[in-house]
């Protein structure tokens, strides 16, 4: 019995050895499982594709590094006190309305994310447009990477081929040019991020449940909402998303949805606060000249038929993006009533894409062209003017979040040309027919891109190149006869073809105020106009007619008082002079003026009291110290009138007391 039991013992031992072997073995498969191999393997090439999608982003629009700041980069940054401050503004930032370090105005938005990035990028770099125009690439580029991992999420990483096809489309697609080289359109670049940010964050949640998750993506949409408040749309797609497409969990679907909403009515009270603190919560009143579709003239007939039609548009330019054009004011699109045949396509289309997306969504919840339908529909129907009239008539940033849509869209309908083994691996970028579609496509769109971002050098090439595409726009007749007159024409120094040039930006003003007779900006600028020529009786007609338009206005206020002036009408010029800075307490123009015109009559106290609050709103404004220095020489009394010559002297050398 004895030995059986010492024969047990060997007997077991080597058992126990092949029990240790075996573990050990395990171990050893376990760092060398095929599985994690081929996942790291395809997590590093995703990452890979994300990084051409980069660089392809970036040289796109590399060119627009040189160009400067144009349209309303103005308020933004070139000539926003506030964010001109730095830093040490964002405090500031965050707690006034978005113009406001602009101008004031009563209906004003709240957006201060993009001006807090504008404001470090101030701090670091000065008032220079190349790196605004860096940063602006930089994030369009995270755009372009963003969309790219979240459309291999939304499918599940089953579809990375669909996916790199649809981001590509996306990173070369001209009509995205306006958002990126615009400085301004950086609000709408970090909403984008944000917002597919927040996407990425709640489709984690959706499969692991971590709160933190949640509590993440809700940070990322408010951050969204800083950014711009046109991701409202988003309270629709996130239900489409989790209740029909990522649906593992119906909780968590619901707390997305409610957590979605918590942050937007977040964000309303914020910005509700902010904007009624400074008296700008009044509802917007939209021009005729910015968006045509507000024409008393037009009936509810015409004006849904044009929206509709406007729609079409969308589609066209989503399809075949050239023209491009930064205006699409009145009368660049004409009215039209549904007697007309392309309103009529128009809607049709639009209903046949509801329904197509809507039946194929309950058909199959996970029916990826219904998803792009509806992702299209959704986004673009807040631009649409169809439920409520927005603050223009048509605008190519507004489809930044639609081409989404449309991109995908054409990404899948590529994929089809593969064979079906090439449908959930990466072979389908391989495909030649695959290659043979998109390669010139994009190709065609980097060349379009390439040389739209050309005609974004400044406002003069910009409205040089779309008054061509829009010769009947009124307000692009506006813009670029008064960039002529405001910027080319002060670089002519003979006199002869100054005058030239100002007679060229003179028709266009004029050409304005003929398509639209009741633009009072325009009437303004050209009595301005007719001044600078030297022509002061019809530059008074068209300021009174401007005057009568818009009364409050106090550009026009200021130009008459002027021109009341230099025609020696000096108690016209104090009146309106004195109105101008009951509009505008903080501007120095009305107070030089009054200065001057006192100065003319013979009121010398009354000169120098009006001049020196000049000079303490605007110390650097050289003029006040002429005005000062020309009131002492009255007065005779030379070492006050040397005193300010001297100072007058610094902001023109060439300055001389008559």
């Amino acid at each position: 019995m004895a030995s059986k039991k010492k024969q047990a013992v060997p007997a077991t031992a080597p058992q126990i050895s092949k029990q240790v072997v075996p573990a050990k073995s395990a171990s050893s498969t376990k760092a060398n499982d095929p599985d994690k191999k081929e996942t790291k393997k395809t997590f590093l090439f995703n990452w890979k594709l994300a990084l051409l999608l980069g660089i392809i982003s970036f040289a796109v629009y590399a060119n627009t590094l040189k160009n400067g700041y144009v349209l309303d980069d103005s308020s933004a940054i070139a000539e926003n006190k506030i964010v001109q401050k730095g830093t040490s503004a964002i405090s500031e930032l965050l707690s006034t309305p978005y113009r406001y370090g602009f101008y004031v105005t009563e209906n004003d938005l709240y957006r201060p994310l993009s001006l807090v990035v504008l404001a470090v990028e101030y701090q670091f770099f000065g008032l220079n447009p190349a790196p605004n125009h860096f940063f602006n690439i930089l994030i369009f580029t995270c755009c372009v990477i963003a969309l790219f991992f979240f459309i291999d999420r939304f499918f599940d990483y089953k579809k990375t081929g669909v996916a790199f096809l649809a981001a590509l489309l996306f990173a070369v697609h001209p009509i995205h040019t306006e958002v990126v080289a615009n400085i301004k359109s950086l609000d709408e670049l970090l909403c984008f991020l944000f917002a597919f940010l927040s996407l990425m964050a709640f489709l984690k949640y959706m499969k692991s449940g971590e709160t933190t998750l949640l509590l993440l993506g809700s940070v990322l949409y408010f951050l969204s909402y800083l950014s711009k408040e046109t991701v409202v749309s988003f309270l629709a797609i996130y239900p489409l998303i989790f209740f029909f497409y990522q649906n593992e969990s119906r909780k968590r679907a619901i707390l997305i949805s409610v957590a979605s909403v918590v942050v937007t009515c977040i964000f309303l009270y914020i910005r509700f606060s902010v904007l009624h603190t400074y008296n700008a919560d009044h509802l917007a009143s939209t021009s005729v000249v910015d968006n045509a579709l507000v024409s008393p003239a037009l009936t509810f007939e015409s004006r849904m038929a044009t929206a509709v039609y406007i729609l079409g548009f969308y589609l066209k330019l989503l399809l075949i993006p050239y023209p491009l054009s930064s205006d699409y004011s009145f009368n660049s699109i004409p009215f039209v009533h549904f007697s007309n045949i392309l309103p009529l396509l128009s809607l049709a289309i639009y209903v046949f894409l509801a329904v197509f997306g809507t039946r194929r969504l309950f058909k199959n919840n996970k029916d990826p062209f219904a998803f792009c339908i509806l992702f299209f529909l959704i986004t673009i129907a807040l631009f649409s003017n169809i439920p409520f009239l927005i603050g223009a008539t048509m605008g190519e940033r507004f489809m930044f979040y639609g081409s989404v849509g449309f991109c995908l869209a054409i990404a899948l309908l590529i994929e089809k040309l593969a064979p079906g083994d090439a449908l959930n691996d990466l072979a389908l970028l391989k495909n030649v027919k695959v290659l043979a579609v998109i390669i010139p496509v994009s190709l065609i769109y980097m060349v379009i891109t390439f040389n739209r971002n050309q005609d974004w050098e400044s406002n003069y090439t910009l409205y040089k190149t779309d008054i061509t595409r829009h010769p009947d726009a009124g307000k692009l007749n506006f813009m670029y006869g008064l960039e002529i007159e405001k910027t080319v024409a002060p670089l002519e120094k003979d006199p002869a073809k100054q005058r030239e040039i100002r007679l060229n930006g003179l028709q266009y003003l004029r050409r304005a105020v003929e398509i639209d007779t009741d633009f009072a900006e325009g009437y303004s600028n050209v009595g301005n106009a007719y001044a600078y020529l030297g022509k002061m009786d019809s530059g008074i007609y068209y300021e009174e007619l401007a005057l009568k338009m818009f009364p409050a206005h106090s550009m026009t206020v200021n130009n008459l008082a002027d021109l009341y002036y230099f025609t020696k009408q000096y108690p016209k010029a104090i009146a309106l002079s004195l109105r101008g800075i009951k509009l505008t307490p903080d501007n120095v123009s009305p107070y030089t003026n009054l200065g001057r015109s006192y100065l003319a009559m013979g009121r010398a106290d009354s000169a120098i009291y009006y001049t020196r609050q000049a000079i303490a709103l605007n110390p650097d404004n050289g003029f006040s110290y002429v005005i000062m220095a020309h009131t002492f020489l009255v007065l005779n009394q030379p070492d006050s009138m040397r005193k300010y010559e001297a100072i007058a002297k610094k902001y023109n050398p060439d300055f001389k007391l008559q």
